[in-house]
């Protein structure tokens, strides 16, 4: 039994949703990340997907993916270290307590 591409893509697509959910409903700057991130690896899984079944983009694909989750990466290295900051400054983690740091 071979799995399809639209597997690959409904898998996708619900990857999508359920991060989209965390990130609408969570006020933690941390758990906001990891939603972001669930979110960020179903469009790359979506982008996968597709290239497998494109001649013209297969080897583009990879090498698209890759260069994204290198950039990824990095993000992550610059949010948690705002998180760190805030959380020395502030003590909590409450994205609605960065309305305070306006000024």
């Amino acid at each position: 039994m071979t799995i399809t591409v639209y597997w690959f893509l409904l898998t996708s697509i619900v990857m999508f949703c359920i991060g989209l959910y965390g990130l609408l409903t969570r006020r933690s700057l941390i758990r906001m990340l990891l939603s972001a991130e669930v979110i960020f690896n179903a469009a790359l899984l979506a982008l996968l997907s597709v290239a497998s079944i494109s001649k013209a983009f297969g080897p583009s694909g990879g090498a698209l993916a890759l260069l994204a989750i290198s950039l990824a990466a990095a993000e992550v290295g610059v949010i948690v270290s705002v998180a760190i900051l805030m959380f020395r400054v502030r003590e909590s983690l409450d994205v609605y307590k960065l309305r305070e740091l306006r000024g």
